[in-house]
């Protein structure tokens, strides 16, 4: 026997490095996990040759220590499909790892260990910081959805981590909308700012956990490394300037809505149910501390829904926006109310929380 382990000893730590996994590998091994057991812990990583993974943790396997790779979709998709639990036996025969449990048994191929490519770390460190792992959680969650998936201009495919004045700022946008973020640090850190790929950042937002423990942020040259007490993610940067994101975010934006997020979240689901025509678009239109919300599909067909707001002006105001966006604002954010500020009906709206500034969205409205 090389091991005994219970079920769940692995399904959590590999769950989470199949993430890091691509599906079409050029390099074989790279579809695989890289386990070692040492002594009570064992680690687990997983990388595409742009990110890393690694995850550790206190064991109750049984059996010497070893190092062996094997196929992670597959390994996940076999503890997966056993009961709380189980106890699993790991064995070695000629290369190949038979796993068994009761009278089922799998045989998996292993590829050597000493042939995986694990990234290392290859500069020295320019600036680090601690954050809270539920402040950090937050901050990406709020402005994600905003990062470009796939754009020709690589840099928007990623989210900026800036350091600027003894603060953390997160900016995220795909040119069509920003999602800003910030967070005073504590510690004094030189400025400086790094552009995180897009699938670090999904990643990074599934690891980290809501509770007030720190992770360690390290930043490099070329490469950025987040740390916590058992996990460790190494990502390479997008190389590029990032655009200026502060000449995009309005200023002069003078008309001032107060909307209830919820209120207006449930109104655009409804209104959407007809369907949408292929601009997606959804229309609002301010008068009278009344919001009228539209949208109309291919087939003229339309919805309209009207929710109460506090808007003070006389002037009533019309705009065309991306439903999607506005969707992926509203579940995004956990504030009770949002403060939309207009200027007119072609320029973008600024979407913060009343009486704070720690957030900020731009979204630009379609032009029709």
């Amino acid at each position: 026997m090389l091991l005994k382990f219970k079920r769940d000893t692995l399904l959590k730590p590999v769950t989470l490095t199949t993430g890091f996994v691509e599906k079409k590998q050029s390099i074989p091994i790279l579809s695989n996990v890289y386990i070692n057991k040492s002594g009570d812990n064992i680690t687990l990583i997983a990388n595409d040759m742009e990110i890393q993974v690694s995850i550790t943790g206190a064991s109750d396997i049984e059996g010497k220590d070893f190092i062996i790779t094997l196929p992670a979709k597959k390994l996940q998709d076999i503890l997966k499909a056993f009961p709380d639990d189980t106890d699993i036996t790991f064995e070695q025969v000629s290369g190949k790892i038979i796993l068994r449990a009761g009278r089922t048994k799998f045989t998996l191929q292993s590829l050597p260990a000493e042939h995986y490519p694990l990234l290392q770390i290859m500069d020295s460190v320019l600036s680090q910081f601690s954050i809270s792992q539920t402040t950090l959680k937050s901050l990406i969650g709020q402005i994600q959805y905003a990062m470009a998936d796939k754009d020709s201009r690589i840099f928007l495919n990623g989210m900026l981590f800036e350091i600027k004045n003894n603060q953390l700022n997160l900016i995220a946008t795909d040119a069509h909308r920003l999602g800003f973020a910030t967070y005073s640090l504590s510690e004094t850190i030189s400025d400086s700012s790094s552009i995180i790929p897009r699938k670090t950042i999904i990643e990074l937002y599934r690891l980290l956990e809501d509770t007030d423990e720190p992770v360690l942020i390290k930043i490099y040259p070329k490469q950025v490394s987040f740390e916590t007490n058992n996990k460790q993610l190494i990502t390479k940067v997008i190389e590029g300037k990032y655009p200026d994101y502060e000449r995009v975010i309005p200023t002069h934006n003078d008309k001032l809505c107060i909307i209830d997020r919820e209120d207006l979240l449930r109104a655009v689901e409804r209104v959407s149910v007809i369907g949408i025509d292929k601009l997606k678009t959804i229309s609002i239109e301010l008068k009278n501390d009344s919001l009228l919300i539209a949208c109309r599909n291919e087939e003229s067909e339309e919805s309209h829904d009207e929710i109460a707001v506090q808007y003070g002006y006389n002037e009533a105001l019309k705009l065309n926006f991306n439903i999607s966006y506005v969707r992926d604002l509203l579940s995004n954010s956990n504030a009770k109310l949002l403060q939309w500020a207009f200027f007119d009906n072609q320029r973008s709206a600024l979407i913060t929380v009343p009486n704070e500034i720690n957030f900020k969205s731009v979204l630009m409205p379609l032009r029709t």
